[in-house]
C-alpha cells in the first residue's frame, strides 16, 4: 500500500470523480441510456399492473426499485468499461496515492449516476403513475435514494472491476452484484413504503447505513488486490 498524505488522498478522490462525472456529461451515455430505460419501465409498469393492483403506490414503488437496478448497473459497467477501453485504469494506477482513492472516486460518481436516474425515475412515475409524494416527504425520499445509490455502487465498483477482463462480463456483473446488494434494495421498497404510508423508519434506516457502511469498507479494503490482480 502506498503511503499518501491526507491531500494527495482527497485530491485523487475528487480527481477521479470529477473524471467521470466530465466525461458523462459530454457522452451523456449513461444517463441519456437509463433515463429511457426508466421511461420505458414506468411506461409499462403503468399499462401492465397499474389495473392489476389497487394500490397504485405499489406499482410505483416496484418501476422505481426496478428501474434503480437497471440505471446502478449501467453505470457501474461503462465507468469501469471505459478506463478498460483506454488503459486509463493503468494509468490511475501509477498515480502514488492509495489505490483506494481511485476507488472512493468511483463510488461517488457512480452514486451521482445512479442517483440521478433515480430521481428521473421518481418524477416519471408521479406524472405516469399517479404516485403520491407530499412535500414533506421529499427529502427523506432524496435520502433513501441517496443511500441506496451509494451502497450499489459501493458493490458495484468492486464487482465490476472484478469483471471487467473477464469473458461474458456483461453476463457476469448483474449475476454477482445483484445477490449481494438485495438488502439494500429491500430497504430501498419498504422505506419508500414507510415513508408513503406514515410507518416507522428507523429499522429499515438502520438495515441500510449498516449494509452500507459493510459494503463500502469491503470495497476499500479489496480494491487494492483487485487491480493489483
Amino acid at each position: 500500500m502506498t503511503d499518501s498524505t491526507p491531500v494527495s488522498y482527497w485530491r485523487t478522490v475528487f480527481e477521479v470523480a470529477r473524471k467521470d462525472l466530465r466525461i458523462e456529461l459530454r457522452s451523456k451515455q449513461v444517463l441519456n441510456t437509463a433515463a429511457v430505460f426508466a421511461l420505458l419501465v414506468v411506461i409499462i409498469f403503468a399499462f401492465s399492473f397499474a389495473r392489476t393492483f389497487a394500490n397504485i403506490d405499489v406499482v410505483a414503488s416496484g418501476a422505481l426499485w426496478v428501474a434503480f437496478v437497471f440505471a446502478g448497473t449501467f453505470s457501474v459497467s461503462q465507468s469501469v468499461a471505459v478506463e478498460e477501453a483506454d488503459a486509463g485504469l493503468d494509468s490511475l494506477l501509477l498515480v502514488p496515492v492509495d489505490r483506494s482513492a481511485i476507488y472512493v472516486g468511483k463510488v461517488v460518481s457512480n452514486t451521482t449516476f445512479t442517483g440521478a436516474v433515480a430521481v428521473i425515475t421518481l418524477g416519471c412515475i408521479v406524472v405516469f403513475l399517479d404516485f403520491t409524494v407530499l412535500p414533506g416527504t421529499i427529502p427523506l425520499l432524496l435520502l433513501v435514494i441517496a443511500l441506496a445509490a451509494f451502497g450499489f455502487a459501493a458493490t458495484g465498483v468492486l464487482i465490476a472491476t472484478m469483471t471487467a477482463r473477464a469473458r461474458l462480463s456483461d453476463l457476469l456483473l448483474p449475476l454477482l452484484l445483484v445477490p449481494l446488494v438485495i438488502p439494500v434494495l429491500l430497504a430501498g421498497v419498504e422505506l419508500t413504503r414507510a415513508i408513503t404510508e406514515g410507518l416507522p423508519l428507523w429499522r429499515w434506516f438502520r438495515l441500510l447505513l449498516a449494509y452500507d457502511c459493510v459494503l463500502f469498507l469491503i470495497g476499500i479494503a479489496l480494491f487494492e488486490y483487485v487491480v493489483e490482480r
